[in-house]
């Protein structure tokens, strides 16, 4: 892998800030419990919040893997 495509990885990963983090938090209730009436009604912005989870996740795991290509030393 070259040192482009690892910088394009890295521009890539979408930012930390996820939604989904303050949705779990706003619909949760002291005891843990999600209020599911107000998920419901929320239903489009969490569908939105999990893609962009999913996303993330996908980004990561893949600059994970070039980090971990890039780090190790290899045989030419």
């Amino acid at each position: 892998m070259n040192n482009a495509t690892f910088v394009n990885l890295l521009v890539a990963a979408p930012p930390t800030d996820l939604r989904i983090l303050g949705l779990a938090t706003e619909l949760a209730g002291l005891d843990g419990s999600i209020d599911i009436d107000a998920g419901a009604a929320r239903q489009q912005e969490i569908e939105a919040a999990c893609r962009e989870a999913e996303d993330y996740a996908a980004s990561t795991a893949r600059l994970a893997e070039a980090l971990r290509w890039k780090a190790l030393p290899h045989r030419r």
